[in-house]
């Protein structure tokens, strides 16, 4: 009745843990347990450990000296007495095991999740690993870290995961992490959030303008929901009138030509699945008419009228007849500028008159280019070791189009070569990180919109990254100022805190942090710091407050956002 495969199954620096199988038949007695007992390596002394129950078959030994070699072996036991024994023919060394991680995702299949939104995110990954593996979970490179929203913890060899209050935002690979002294282990999976999917991605692009007709085209969705996209709606809005009407809901392509514009109109653009119409991307400056500066300006207008009404041409109650080609016959009158300059933006009249009444007609026209270098001089402040702030003003011509943003570049001296830091910056200024210190640095800024890149703004002179004597606690250069937003539209609420270290930036509502979605977009450039609220519920209102934390202080700002109805008229 000897007991049978006696093998270790475990060790650490203090213990050793045996398995067993059973005797093959039981002498004759039932048996009443069985007896462990352990010597130490060189010695010929067995002392007896432990008396267990003869339903167990496995047991951890305690208390052993860390670096020692023990023998062990296992007798079981009846009525009548003790068996022979079963021993580990090996000496045992008492240490701990260094196992590199694993991560087991094999419950999960095609390594994808698909998640209603709303619903949580709720991850349980089996791990495993000698030592214990810490474990990290990223999201698109970044690290996630624990809020009132996302719950990370390690239990019983599990990893878990939970994300409440989802978002199609949410949607991405996510990255588990396993380390421990043996090495470093990651895999991904997919998370899908099944939503509406996001906006179009821009920036749309106008290919073709002429008097009557705009013709845009726009990307797919990054975020199409987690469904296939069924097409596209095209909306458009009055600018004096609150509401989007649709234009087009059966679009299938990636563009769209607008057909009788009409002065006063702005246009939008959202993509569609079988959830419905997601979020949607602005077509910019589709106002009057736009022309491309070096194209033509061609406005035909059609008229009728006996006696055959006189055409007068005129921009903005001056005489156009030496800058513009015209020409009228008994149905249409024509107006044609050549090589057309911003300076030709304006609204120009025509003005019909017969011997039965007179009749006017204004037409907003825009030439829109290339933008003008953003202003100098290039300024440098928060220097650290590794970073610095560059700053900049606006240019002072957009080029007649919505600046998209800011193209950063940085050559190191003596070198020639330029670099791209960031190739679409919101802001006037960006911390440029990533530098040598002590090394002298100059930077050349761009202005974007939707028509091309301008000549860049050059620095002066050259920046030098080097570590600060002292850091400054954050301290606010410009409070928040309470904001009255109608229901429906976006409240933006900025303010201007500085420190160096560049602080922490959180925003709360009535104490209650918020975090990006949807509803709250957070936006900073290390100076000015803005929170736009889509506010389209009364509750929207109440008090909000902007908090900046570095390594040597922190300071807070709040102010009252207030909502009422927009007005119809």
């Amino acid at each position: 009745m000897v007991p049978q495969k006696l093998e270790v199954i475990d060790t650490t620096k203090s213990t050793v843990t045996l398995a067993w199988e059973k005797p093959l038949h039981d002498g004759g007695s039932r048996l009443t347990g069985y007896v462990i007992e352990a010597s130490k390596a060189g010695t010929e002394r067995w002392l007896k450990v432990v008396t267990l129950k003869p339903t167990v078959y496995e047991h951890t030994i305690i208390s052993l000296n860390e670096g020692e070699q023990y023998l062990f072996r296992v007798r079981a036991q009846n009525q009548k007495g003790v068996s022979e024994p079963r021993e580990i023919v090996t000496a045992v060394t008492v240490q701990d095991q260094k196992v590199l991680p694993t991560i087991d995702f094999a419950g999960i299949p095609q390594k994808t999740i698909h998640v209603p939104a709303g619903k949580p995110i709720e991850l349980a990954i089996p791990i495993e690993g000698r030592p214990p593996p810490a474990a990290s979970w990223f999201v698109a490179g970044s690290k996630l870290k624990e809020s009132e929203r996302i719950k990370i913890e390690t239990v019983a060899k599990m990893a878990k995961l939970t994300v409440r209050e989802t978002t199609i935002h949410d949607t991405g690979e996510y990255t588990l992490e396993l380390k421990n002294t043996t090495g470093t282990v990651t895999d991904t999976l997919k998370v899908i959030i099944l939503d509406k999917p996001g906006p179009p991605v821009g920036p749309i692009r106008i290919d073709e303008i002429d008097s009557n007709y705009v013709t845009i085209s726009w990307e797919p969705p990054e975020l199409d929901g987690g469904a296939t996209l069924s097409g596209y709606v095209v909306e458009q809005r009055d600018a004096h009138r609150p509401g989007w009407l649709p234009v087009s809901e059966s679009v299938t392509r990636t563009t769209f030509k607008f057909t009788r514009l009409v002065e006063g109109y702005r246009f939008r653009v959202l993509a569609c699945n079988a959830g419905g119409p997601g979020e949607p991307a602005e077509v910019p400056g589709t106002e009057g008419l736009m022309v491309r500066q070096g194209g033509v300006i061609r406005l035909t207008i059609p008229i009728k009228g006996k006696p055959i009404p006189v055409c007068k041409w005129t921009k903005e109650g001056h005489d156009i007849s030496k800058r513009a080609m015209i020409a009228t016959s008994d149905t249409h009158t024509e107006l044609v500028i050549k090589d057309a300059e911003r300076e030709d933006s304006g609204t120009y009249d025509l003005a019909l008159e017969n011997k039965c009444g007179k009749k006017a007609v204004y037409i907003k026209v825009r030439v829109i280019g290339i933008p003008n270098p953003p202003e100098g001089p290039l300024e440098y402040d928060d220097i650290q070791a590794r970073s610095v702030r560059v700053s900049w003003r606006p240019p002072t011509d957009d080029g007649g189009a919505d600046i998209l943003g800011y193209i950063v570049e940085r050559r190191e001296v003596p070198k020639t070569a330029w670099y791209t830091v960031d190739s679409r910056v919101k802001g006037t200024s960006l911390v440029v990180k990533g530098l040598k210190e002590n090394v002298e640095y100059h930077f050349r800024v761009s202005a974007e919109n939707h028509f091309g890149i301008s000549k860049s703004l050059k620095s002066e002179e050259p920046a030098v990254p080097k570590t600060p004597l002292t850091g400054e606690a954050p301290a606010i250069k410009k409070e928040m100022q309470d904001v009255t937003t109608k229901l429906g539209e976006a409240a933006q609420l900025t303010c201007q805190i500085v420190g160096r270290p560049l602080p922490d930036i959180k925003w709360y509502r009535f104490g209650k942090e918020l975090v990006q979605s949807r509803k709250y977009k957070m936006s900073s450039d290390g100076r000015n710091h803005t929170l736009t609220v889509i506010t389209d519920e009364q509750e929207d209102e109440g008090l909000y407050t902007c908090m900046a934390t570095n390594d040597v202080g922190e300071i807070e700002t709040s102010f009252i956002s207030c909502c009422h109805e927009a007005s119809i008229w």
